[in-house]
Formats: structure tokens, sequence, C-alpha cells
């Protein structure tokens, strides 16, 4: 790994790609564009670990000054490679890919700018049903901010932490369509 590029807002690292074929500014260019769509205005870094394939990505706020909800909070995005991977031709960028990943950190960020994502734990410390419905109710606004998604993928992730049965589909479907739920409302309470 070698050094920073850095476009407009976006910091990706490393600038130059040893172990997978990714090019720093395809990266910082889909991230820019990609940030304009969804209205995230704040400076974005963007760490991919390429030393392993797997696809583990989490984001957290840093706030320059002592409030997180400030457009200076840095979004902080930390990705394994396999998370921008291009899943038909291996170690390749996969834009779809990138997108759809990236998108549900800046989403996610964007979350945590509000007073009603305050109690959300760190991307870390979330459980795995947490994690799953955040990303249900993050890939559903995707798909309406233009972005290319696969609903079966997310319902199956969806179903694998919460069950198979009408009321997790009926809860799938509910986070899906919402646009502005508060992080009490992501979980089911049954």
């Amino acid at each position: 790994m070698s050094g920073t590029l850095v476009k407009g807002k976006v910091t990706v690292a490393p600038a130059q790609f040893v172990q997978v074929k990714y090019d720093a500014a395809e990266i910082a260019a889909l991230v820019a564009n990609l940030a304009e769509q969804l209205g995230v205005s704040n400076p974005i870094e963007l760490q991919i670990d390429e030393t392993t394939p797997l696809a583990k990505i989490v984001s957290e706020l840093d706030a320059v000054s002592s409030d997180a909800m400030s457009s200076d909070a840095v979004i902080r995005i930390a990705a394994q490679s396999g998370a921008l991977e291009n899943t038909k031709v291996l170690t390749t960028l996969g834009p779809v890919q990138t997108r759809v990943a990236v998108g549900r950190m800046l989403l996610r960020a964007r979350d945590r700018m509000r007073d009603d994502f305050a109690d959300a734990p760190a991307d870390n410390d979330l459980t795995r049903e947490e994690n799953a419905a955040w990303d249900t109710y993050c890939a559903g606004r995707l798909l309406r901010a233009g972005c290319e998604i696969h609903e079966q993928r997310w319902r199956y992730n969806h179903r694998n932490r919460f069950g198979f049965s009408d009321a997790v589909d009926t809860d799938f479907d509910r986070l899906w369509a919402a646009d502005d739920l508060a992080w009490a409302g992501l979980i089911p309470s049954t």
C-alpha cells in the first residue's frame, strides 16, 4: 500500500493497489458522485485493505469540532477489498458493488448525524440483527436513489438474521420502504 489519493472531499488509501486491480481515482470518483447523489457533503476517508478478499465494511464519524452532527465531521470508511470487488471478475473493482457497499456506509453516517440515532452502537458493536436491519433500511433507500440493488439478496440476508416467516417478510417490507426511521424504529419489538 502506498499513500493516499485525494479528490475533492474524498480520500482513498492506498493510492496504488498491488494485490487487486483497483484504481484509486476511479473509486474516489464513484464515491464523490455517490455522496452528491445521497446529499452527503462531509469529507470522506476510505481505507481499503487489499490484503484480504473478505467483504467487511464499517464506517464511523470523526468530528473535527465537538459536534458530530456538523458538516465538518469526517466519514471514515474501512473496507476489506472484497466489499468493492466485482464478484464475476475476481480482484477487479466492481462499480455496482462499490456503490452499494459505500452507499450503505454513507447512509449510516448520515443517519448517525441525526439526534434520533444518538443511541446507535458503533458499526463493530452492532448485533447481527441490528446490522441486518440497518442494511435493509439503507439498501431500500439506495434503490430509490437510483442504485442497482438486488432486493432478494437483502431479503435473504434479513431472513437469515430474523427467521423465515411472514412476520419477518412484513418487517423487511417496512424497513425497505422507509425513508425516515429513527434508530429505535429499526429493530422490531417482538
